[in-house]
């Protein structure tokens, strides 16, 4: 019996490092799911906004008239369709986005208003954290990137048709991931 307890209790030693290790990676496999998952929401969410992108050009809160699409400092606006009116509250089933970093998070900001009013705040969502740079930019037939738009007066002439919208997302712990999307024929 002593000689069985002592087997065992080698066996155990051996067997214990290799089951810790099991469990540390599978923590981490189980965390990189997670993260994985995340990023894979956050992906989507702006690919669905971007699909139904609108025409529709909107007024700020000075009532000064601003494009339907505006992309500067790594951030992109625009406004969409398919808002769903559930409760069938009197607004629209346009709605405008802003997707930005601000301290390393993926935000998601919409107005309830189309038209914005004087002091109206954007309803704010947190899609991922841990971001270390974000940036959106539009790709012209020739390949080049377009990083503002609307194209001031002067890179109207030099700049091919957009067809295309890339995002970059690198990611703490992840790297950098990058997605491209078409434009809806007839936005631009």
């Amino acid at each position: 019996m002593v000689i069985a307890v002592a087997i065992f209790a080698v066996m155990m030693v051996i067997a214990f490092p290799g089951l810790t290790h099991i469990a540390k990676v599978g923590d981490q496999v189980g965390q990189s799911n997670s993260r994985l998952s995340e990023l894979q929401f956050a992906l989507t969410y702006l690919n669905r906004d971007w699909t139904q992108v609108s025409s529709r050009k909107i007024l700020d809160q000075y009532g000064d008239e601003k494009p339907h699409i505006i992309i500067e400092d790594n951030s992109i606006s625009f406004t969409h369709s398919g808002w769903s009116n559930l409760l069938q509250q009197k607004r629209s089933e346009l709605q405008r986005v802003q997707y930005l970093v601000k301290e390393n998070q993926l935000i998601r900001h919409y107005w309830i208003s189309l038209d914005q009013v004087t002091a109206e705040e954007p309803i704010s969502t947190v899609l991922i954290d841990e971001v270390e740079s974000f940036s959106v930019y539009l790709i012209d037939s020739a390949e080049e990137p377009i990083e503002r738009w609307p194209l001031d007066g002067q890179d109207t002439q030099r700049v091919n048709n957009p067809i295309a919208l890339r995002v970059e997302i690198d990611l703490k712990k992840f790297g950098q991931v990058h997605r491209i999307m078409e434009i809806p024929e007839g936005v631009l």
